[in-house]
């Protein structure tokens, strides 16, 4: 599967910062570095080996939960936010509308608001692309959403992305690097964030140990974002779910709990039949100063 056209225009080589383009199966800088493309289209733009990123395990675990639809909810909540606020862009506009999913996991989140997305911004005039450090999970994404670009690459390196070139970013649980959003985002850029709020999984956190929510988390990155972006808006999606013993197991395993998963969490979780568990997303829409 080549690599998208529109994508293309986007990524810069990660050792030197040059233009990529594509020879067949390969991406290649004017200094000769060169990239092979994946048989699912993706391919990886990491500088050396990198260690971290979702393991398979906590990748299976994420899919299986997600197509239960538990966040549905959200998925929809993100769509309608960035619509209301896109369909202000100028119906004269005919370069694409670019969006990157920064820490894209198995693409989900991305697949669902480009399905998603009213008609009124077609699909013709989207480019989409998804980066995320694990392999696995941008293979996984790029079977399931072949409509997107999806990349291997670091976001605490600089971004493999020329200056200026991303109108839309989504960071929905991922790693915030502000001054490479900043640097990639275009001028009037939107930065959606999503991060759970205090009562996220209160009952099931208290009932197995899990790890907390960091306090005063939202205040700490709008002040981690501030020098660059204003607040455009903030939004609370909150629901409550009855989960299964098996649906549980998921959700730990697809988390950072996963790395502190205990043999008497596990002995816990086999007790278990179902819980009611609180679920609360602040989503946080910020805009690049232009």
């Amino acid at each position: 599967m080549p690599i998208h056209t529109c994508a293309l225009a986007l990524l810069t080589c990660p050792i030197c910062g040059d233009p990529l383009h594509a020879e067949e199966k390969t991406l290649r800088c004017e200094h000769a570095h060169s990239f092979d493309i994946a048989r699912e289209g993706y391919v990886s733009l990491l500088r050396k080996q990198a260690s971290g990123g979702d393991t398979k395990e906590m990748l299976k675990a994420r899919r299986a939960f997600l197509e239960r639809d538990y966040y549905a909810p959200l998925a929809q909540t993100l769509t309608d936010l960035l619509a209301a606020h896109l369909h202000k862009r100028s119906v004269e506009q005919t370069s694409p509308l670019t969006i990157l999913d920064a820490g894209c996991g198995n693409g989900y989140y991305l697949g669902s608001i480009l399905h998603q997305l009213p008609p009124t911004i077609p699909s013709q005039s989207l480019c989409a692309l998804g980066l995320d450090l694990s392999k696995e999970a941008i293979r996984m994404a790029a079977k399931s959403y072949p409509d997107a670009q999806f990349i291997v690459a670091s976001l605490w390196e600089r971004l493999v992305l020329v200056d200026a070139s991303i109108q839309v970013m989504l960071n929905i649980f991922a790693p915030r690097n502000a001054p490479e959003y900043a640097r990639v985002l275009a001028p009037d850029g939107l930065l959606l964030i999503v991060i759970p709020g205090p009562h996220h999984l209160s009952q099931v956190r208290a009932e197995l140990g899990l790890l907390n929510i960091e306090e005063q988390k939202q205040q700490h990155i709008l002040e981690q974002f501030a020098a660059d972006f204003t607040l455009l808006e903030q939004r609370e999606l909150a629901y409550q779910l009855t989960l299964d013993q098996d649906s549980l197991r998921q959700l730990v395993r697809m988390t950072p709990n996963y790395w502190h998963m205990t043999e008497s969490i596990e002995q816990h979780l086999s007790t278990i039949d179902s819980r009611p568990c609180d679920i609360q997303f602040h989503c946080l829409l910020l805009q690049k100063y232009s």
